[in-house]
């Protein structure tokens, strides 16, 4: 019954189209109301998702970049024309099999990071990222089941035609990690087998987008431990009975206005966590079952999201130095010196980013069939991209003095009395003191405010922290030709075969 109701859903909504398989962004919010379960942070259930006051600006922000696939200024960014058919698709399912693809899906992740401000850390593009990694390992789960292997390239055709947005799940609930798996109430397991698919109890944290998208992409790949039973990768559409999804509270004000607020007035990814009341996953959205030999693959199978996550942080940091700059204009700050060398800084951070994407593109390889950006450069600009981070948002907070206190609301700005005041006292340079405020409403909505501190709280955890990456970044990075070329110069013995496995990693 799920699988019906949710494609049922989706075609009746692409039916009332201009395109078979595209949504304005009217129809990605009717394609919402399919009955999914959502309790809200005050306990209640919530009838429609699209018009809740905790969701409904971040889903009306989500509807643009839908609407964007039919605007003549971005159709050729947000959608593709498949040779096969002639029919086109949005640019998210893009499977990426050359450099050229890569290139035209990160113009669709530049588009969509700077219509959010890249707040929306699951952009609309981004679902597709896990499904495709699941393809690029598809040798190994093949090697598992013909079948599985056949239901990812099924699922990648059924969303690209279909428009999906689908949320991603991977880490395991926070517990006590003294348990073993087998004692942990809360993990995601397989409690019952049958002949048309699997029934699923536990719970998924940190479903962002969740709400917002169509489907989750599960995996296990970061659990190398679990018992069979919680070997797991699968598709979950989010209307599946017995599946409730429980929001976090709100960071952003439902009622606040563009002037005063004008990057948090557009909503917010609301997190969630998923809870599974006897779920049943049929056996078409099963892509690996009980096979443990798959746990750990974790930087395999998210190759492709790994890049994406750096490359939004590229584009990010470019609204970053282009904040910092507006900064030193509008305050007049120039012909300081140590400003100077503060906005070089911000600078630096998005040029490494830059560097690190470009790179890891130009040294993509081909893995079954899927072009994968380079997992070394990726790595190691993911660490750069999260060691530097608080140290940007302090400089941007620092540049603005006293601009991030003196702020006031266009309430304040409309008093009779008071306005005409503020306006004399506070002026910028180039600007009026009201445009000056607004300008600094934006810098507290990007580094300060509660949004603010929940995206970097997200970015510092997002795809692992700081010290994963570390290690990761030593156990992968290939540097053997270097250490031969040294070692071979001093005539110094071979690296033993056992140090050097943990230095020249092959993955494919």
């Amino acid at each position: 019954m799920t699988v019906i109701a949710t494609t049922n859903k989706l075609r009746e909504v692409l039916s009332k189209g201009q395109d078979p398989h595209l949504m304005t962004g009217e129809q990605y919010k009717e394609s919402l109301r399919d009955g999914r379960r959502v309790i809200d942070a005050q306990g209640n259930v919530i009838q429609d998702v699209t018009k809740h006051p905790a969701l409904k600006r971040g889903i009306d922000n989500l509807a643009k970049v839908y609407d964007s696939q039919f605007d003549p200024e971005t159709r050729d960014i947000t959608t593709f024309i498949n040779p096969e058919d002639g029919k086109r698709y949005s640019t998210g399912w893009l499977v990426p099999k050359t450099k050229e693809d890569l290139k035209l899906r990160r113009e669709m992740l530049r588009l969509s990071t700077y219509h959010t401000f890249g707040v929306f850390g699951r952009p609309n593009d981004y679902g597709s990222m896990m499904a495709m990694g699941f393809l690029s390992i598809i040798d190994k789960i093949e090697k598992e089941n013909r079948q599985y292997a056949e239901n990812v390239r099924k699922f990648i055709e059924f969303s690209q035609k279909h428009n999906v947005i689908s949320a991603d799940l991977i880490p395991d609930v926070q517990t006590d990690k003294n348990l073993p798996p087998s004692q942990k109430k809360g993990l995601l397991r397989v409690v019952e087998k049958r002949a048309d698919g699997v029934v699923l109890c536990g719970a998924k944290p940190c479903g962002s987008v969740g709400v917002q998208g169509h489907f989750a992409t599960v995996s296990t790949a970061t659990s190398p431990n679990l018992d069979p039973d919680a070997a797991l990768w699968c598709a979950v559409p989010i209307n599946s009975p017995g599946l409730t999804l429980v929001l976090r509270e709100p960071v952003t004000n439902p009622i606040s206005e563009f002037e005063d607020h004008p990057i948090d007035s557009f909503g917010e990814e609301t997190d969630n966590m998923m809870l599974f009341d006897h779920v049943f996953i049929p056996n078409e959205y099963i892509f690996s079952l009980g096979n443990t030999r798959l746990l750990g693959l974790y930087r395999e199978s998210c190759a492709l999201c790994h890049w994406h996550i750096l490359a939004r942080l590229m584009y990010r940091s470019e609204i970053f130095v282009g904040a910092a700059q507006t900064i030193v204009d509008i305050l007049g700050t120039d012909s300081f010196q140590g400003v100077r060398d503060s906005v070089s800084e911000v600078i630096s951070y998005s040029a490494s980013l830059k560097a690190h994407i470009l790179a890891s593109e130009e040294e993509a390889e081909l893995w079954n069939g899927v072009l994968v950006p380079s997992t070394e450069f990726v790595t190691a600009g993911r660490l750069q991209s999260i060691l530097h981070y608080p140290r940007v948002m302090h400089i941007l907070r620092d540049l603005s003095g006293q601009g991030l206190i003196s702020r006031f609301t266009s309430k304040v700005w409309d008093n009779p009395e008071v306005g005409p005041v503020l306006e004399e006292y506070l002026p910028g340079a180039g600007v009026s003191a009201r445009e000056k405020n607004k300008f600094f409403n934006f810098l507290w909505d990007l580094a300060c405010g509660s949004h603010a501190t929940r995206v970097a709280l997200f970015e510092n955890t997002n795809s692992t922290n700081a010290p994963v990456v570390q290690s990761e970044l030593y156990r992968s990075y290939n540097r053997k030709e270097y250490v031969d070329f040294i070692r071979e110069h001093l005539e110094l013995p071979k690296v033993r075969r056992e140090i050097k496995r943990l230095y020249a990693v092959d993955l494919k």
